[in-house]
């Protein structure tokens, strides 16, 4: 299938999936001191941190299988024709691995709660790390690609097609 550009819902969707996965972020403190605590105490202690934390997760899974779902049935732009073939790979790795953590990071967070599991919790942490790194590396390829290439990289997930 071939596109111009990104769909309304694929823009929409994007910005709150990010906007939620920096919340997420700020806030990930009451959920750990949490988790700490039911380890040592096995008394789970649900805040409104910990509520939020957990409903963002959950909001975050199930807006990736959206996002997932109008890929497969709107499709996405090709590729800019100026890019190599590694750096269509690249994207396509990152973007892969993106999507990925979409869904591991609230699979393995929501083990890691629910079973106590600090092996689980282990997983969730090292997560957000390559989270953070992959971000870091999408956000700086779109800035690359939008202002040093001027491809319009950034236009096409700020305006929909059509």
């Amino acid at each position: 299938m071939s596109v111009t550009g990104y769909s309304r819902m694929q823009i929409r969707l994007h910005w709150v999936v990010f906007g939620l996965v920096v919340v997420q972020f700020l806030f990930a403190g009451g959920i750990g001191q949490a988790f700490g605590h039911y380890i040592e105490t096995g008394e789970k202690g649900v805040t409104l941190l910990v509520a939020l934390h957990i409903l963002l997760g959950l909001a975050i899974l199930v807006l990736a299988f959206w996002r997932l779902g109008l890929r497969f049935l709107h499709g996405v732009p090709a590729p800019d024709p100026s890019h190599t073939p590694a750096q269509v790979m690249l994207a396509r790795v990152i973007h892969g691995a993106l999507y990925l953590l979409m869904v591991a990071l609230p699979a393995s967070g929501m083990l890691a709660w629910s079973l106590g599991s600090e092996l689980a919790a282990g997983v969730h942490a090292a997560f957000r790390v390559i989270l953070v790194l992959l971000l870091l590396l999408h956000v700086a390829a779109a800035l690359m690609g939008q202002y040093i290439k001027k491809d319009g990289t950034l236009t096409r997930m700020l305006r929909p097609e059509g």
